[in-house]
């Protein structure tokens, strides 16, 4: 699969963005006269750098949408003649993208997905009306409901943790609205899915821990995202158990903790409170990398090192992973792929008329790095100094 360049996804970013502020403006729900956040608050509210943002706001300036004060900020203009341009698409052609950011800040899977969503439609002529959502159900109802008033094409939605309530989602079906989850899903709805082989990739990320002589091995989520409400929770949570059973392992359901703070900047006082106990675990499965930062932040302020008192695996191979210290080990989770299949999917059931719902999931693999102390292992075996590992 073609791979996109920083340089893409900052392009198709501030075009995303311009064409946000453009729908709200035009629709009125920016009226003539709002001021806007200034280039810092944007670029927080939606994940972007201050110069994807700057680049957006002037096109909205070219274009007539908004006038940037000096010294009192940005605002909302007057809308341009209906005789200007302003690259508006048809609603018929627009595809809705809902992304939930709420309970992964600062990850990059919704960059990823965006633009392997891109790559799938701009053949066949559609444009993405991209739309996020704070982990809020009540939120994500308004926005589903938003897209759908607007006569969208077609919506690609990844549901946010916790949702209980699917009447929404019933109701859009009952339309005849095209309608494929990424990511997670929900569970007794018959709608499309592609994801990941969550479930392969807990497997795998386990039998690896029990390989290097754990036995002991936690496994760490989010206490927003249950795996009673989440999937792809509940499916890594599934392979690792898969995987203690396979090796004889005992399942011990005190070695399972939900992390609650990973939106702040301080290491969780519960893990390291898990990390304290006598009976501690000597590995940790996170359920993402985000998480994973977590754990190596509670064992950092602990005196724990990693790997050598504590292996660790995360799971999504965000684009810190490799970079941080020690590199993690992680489960590649393919977000650009599960874009552009699910981009490829909505084409296709929007221009012709294909078989039942179709539940897609992409397979995954184990980027050994020295998070897990693999190579830690060899040299305690061998007396030999090993680089890099492959998966």
């Amino acid at each position: 699969m073609p791979k996109s360049t920083k340089k893409e996804r900052t392009k198709l970013l501030h075009k995303q963005l311009t064409t946000d502020f453009r729908e709200r403006i035009l629709d009125g729900r920016l009226p003539v006269g709002t001021r806007l956040l200034n280039d810092n608050e944007l670029a927080a509210q939606y994940q972007l750098s201050r110069d994807t943002v700057r680049q957006a706001l002037a096109h909205l300036a070219d274009e007539g949408l908004i006038e940037r004060i000096q010294g009192r900020g940005t605002f909302v203009c007057q809308s341009p003649p209906k005789s200007q341009d302003v690259s508006v698409v048809p609603e018929q052609k627009q595809i809705g993208l809902l992304l939930s950011i709420g309970d992964r800040s600062g990850s990059s899977y919704p960059q990823d997905i965006l633009v392997g969503v891109e790559h799938a439609l701009k053949s066949h002529g559609y444009s993405i009306s991209l739309s996020y959502t704070e982990g809020d159900q009540e939120q994500q109802a308004r926005e589903i409901a938003r897209m759908s008033g607007n006569h969208v094409a077609g919506l690609i939605i990844c549901p946010v943790a916790r949702t209980v309530n699917a009447d929404v989602i019933r109701q859009i079906q009952a339309v005849h609205v095209p309608l494929i989850f990424v990511d997670r899903y929900l569970s007794g709805l018959s709608i499309d899915y592609v994801g990941a082989d969550n479930r392969e990739g807990g497997y795998r990320a386990t039998e690896h821990l029990i390989i290097l002589g754990h036995r002991r091995i936690g496994f760490i989520f989010l206490e927003e995202e249950t795996m009673e409400t989440t999937s792809s929770v509940r499916e890594r949570w599934q392979g690792y158990f898969d995987a203690l059973q396979k090796y004889g392992v005992p399942y011990d359901p005190s070695l399972i903790m939900a992390d609650a703070n990973l939106k702040y900047a301080s290491a969780s006082s519960g893990i390291q409170e898990f990390l304290q106990r006598t009976d501690r675990p000597s590995a940790v499965f996170a359920v993402n990398d985000l998480v994973a930062l977590d754990v190596m932040q509670a064992a950092h302020a602990l005196h724990l090192r990693i790997p050598q008192d504590l292996a660790l695996v995360g799971f999504d191979n965000e684009h810190f992973a490799a970079r941080i210290n020690p590199p993690l080990t992680t489960v590649n989770q393919p977000f650009f792929d599960i874009g552009l299949r699910a981009g490829t999917l909505l084409v296709n059931r929007i221009e012709s008329n294909i078989s039942a719902p179709r539940h897609i999931e992409l397979p995954v693999n184990l980027l050994i790095r020295e998070s897990c102390g693999a190579q830690l292992h060899v040299q305690q075996n061998t007396g030999k100094s090993v680089g890099h590992l492959r998966g």
